[in-house]
């Protein structure tokens, strides 16, 4: 896997006060309306790995759905002055209007459930008579993906247990500062429109890497090196350091053992980790790795993941964000 600079970052500064600030909106017209107020929610480490079993999410979703509350905050992304993002355990209500976030992108997740997603389009009128005119429409189900850029309408209706990660970050106005035979692909995701991989799609990379015995297949490089991979994990494969990129791995199948922080000691096939924290996980799990902690699976059985890679080095705001 690269260890250089790919997947969902964002950076702090007039860009992350307006995906905050959405946010704050959002959170704000849901207390209002009897959703439930806002909570503290923690930021993710910046030295250690940060776990969320299945168990804790399962509830945030039943939680959500008995208070008629449409999200709950898992973490925020690392606050060191040039990252800013969140991942989000989210639900939609019946009446949920459509929304436009102008400096935030969004990646949503389906777990289960159905819906119909509309999007794209023009937003006409506002609030809660606010429609989409010409969207496209998706039938979603549990293991579709998609991807909302800023600026375009998206709405989800006729919802019937739809549950969802939704990860958001930032996406404009951001500059790459690193060397350029370091950089990653360019962005192949759309800026003014969404992007949609349905679960048969992702379940054939997950099928196709197990009988190529490859470990990893990319499904986008996004606005400033974001990546979205399917992945397994092969039975010798070393323990891992990033040095400049956090990992968000979302496991969706199987069991392993995670080995996490702790010193590697040795290098190459012969690389172990020492005082690791050691883990198992399961389908419904997250882990977080920041940069420079190690990490390692072992015991592997039918292991299948999301792993979303984030940029936390090197990336800064342009004086004037494009979009």
């Amino acid at each position: 896997m690269r260890t250089t600079l790919v997947a969902a970052v964002v950076v702090v500064g007039l860009v992350g006060w307006q995906g905050a600030a959405a946010d704050a909106r959002q959170a704000a017209q849901q207390a209002g309306r009897g959703r439930g107020a806002a909570v503290q929610v923690p930021n993710a480490p910046t030295d250690k790995t940060a776990f969320w079993s299945a168990e804790d999410i399962q509830a945030r979703w039943r939680e959500n759905e008995s208070l008629k509350r449409a999200n709950s905050r898992l973490f925020n992304g690392p606050t060191d002055a040039t990252t800013n993002w969140t991942t989000n355990i989210r639900i939609v209500l019946d009446n949920d209007p459509p929304l436009v976030h102008e400096g935030t992108a969004d990646l949503w997740i389906v777990t289960d459930g159905t819906a119909v997603a509309r999007t794209d389009g023009q937003m006409v009128g506002s609030g809660e008579t606010a429609s989409i005119r010409n969207a496209v429409v998706r039938n979603v189900k549990a293991g579709d993906i998609l991807y909302v850029p800023p600026g375009v309408p998206h709405h989800y209706t006729d919802i019937k247990g739809f549950r969802a990660y939704l990860i958001r970050f930032d996406v404009m106005g951001l500059a790459q500062t690193i060397p350029a035979a370091q950089k990653q692909p360019m962005p192949d995701l759309p800026k003014d429109k969404t992007a949609y991989w349905p679960a048969a799609d992702i379940e054939a990379r997950w099928k196709e890497n197990e009988a190529q015995k490859r470990a990893n297949s990319r499904l986008y490089n996004g606005p400033t090196n974001i990546s979205g991979n399917v992945r397994i994990v092969l039975p010798n494969d070393p323990p891992l350091t990033h040095e400049a990129t956090a990992d968000l791995w979302v496991v969706t199948s199987g069991t392993a053992v995670a080995r996490t922080d702790g010193e590697v000691v040795g290098s190459g096939d012969s690389a172990s980790l020492r005082n690791a924290v050691t883990r198992n996980v399961k389908a419904g799990d997250i882990l977080y790795v920041p940069p420079g902690v190690p990490h390692h699976f072992t015991d592997v059985k039918g292991f299948r993941a999301y792993l979303i890679r984030f940029d936390t080095l090197g990336v800064v705001r342009n004086q004037t964000p494009a979009r």
